[in-house]
């Protein structure tokens, strides 16, 4: 399963690239899943509710297990997940947001947020601006503390990362050796000069 990152979809270069390339793996059933498939379901997303809509197709399709490909905000869901209920059992992190950190944003933009009660933020997949509710940093200041790694996990992230430092990621794996191998490439935070290396990388260990 892929997990798309902040403002993102099922339809990103990522989702279609990995689709694509698990046609040749018959064995395995890949799931592009899609956190916000209308503008109403973004205007209205949490982190908690993202962690809620994931378990929800969980318990539909019944999936008893599952390795996971995260992207951004899409890994900070991940690790959440695994925390809660399990079943994941490997993760590849791309460009991870460990924890809830608004960025991007100053102290003057959040209390104008907060004033209006949602702000516009350009969504990729809709091409163009779309209101997000206020409620989405409330509840995210609940994923501001790093959780520890409930299973193996590889994090591929970008020296050129502007929007996530791979500061952060260097931290995560220096406190969780044991758990956690980071691979740092010259690259950005959408990584897409890396899908090649990525997908390299989902064969010879995700899926081992």
């Amino acid at each position: 399963m892929l997990l798309h990152g902040f403002a993102s979809s099922k339809y990103s270069t990522k989702a279609l690239y990995f689709s694509k390339k698990f046609r040749s793996l018959k064995q395995y059933r890949f799931i592009p899943f899609d956190f916000n498939p209308t503008p109403l379901d973004f205007k209205y997303m949490t982190i908690s509710g993202m962690i809620d809509r994931l378990r929800q197709h969980v318990l539909e399709h019944r999936i008893q297990r599952m390795r996971v490909i995260a992207s951004s905000l899409g890994s900070l869901v991940a690790l959440h997940f695994t925390r809660r209920y399990g079943i994941i059992e490997k993760m590849l992190l791309l460009a991870p947001a460990l924890h809830y950190k608004p960025r991007g944003i100053t102290e003057e933009q959040l209390e104008e947020w907060k004033d209006r009660g949602e702000g516009e933020v350009e969504h990729y997949r809709f091409n163009r601006s779309i209101p997000l509710w206020y409620r989405f940093h409330e509840d995210g200041l609940h994923y501001s503390m790093k959780i520890p790694p409930s299973v193996p996990l590889i994090i591929l992230h970008g020296r050129k990362d502007n929007v996530v430092p791979i500061e952060e990621s260097r931290e995560y794996a220096l406190q969780h050796p044991k758990m956690v191998k980071l691979i740092e490439v010259d690259s950005d935070h959408l990584l897409h000069d890396e899908l090649d290396f990525a997908w390299q990388l989902v064969t010879d260990e995700l899926l081992t």
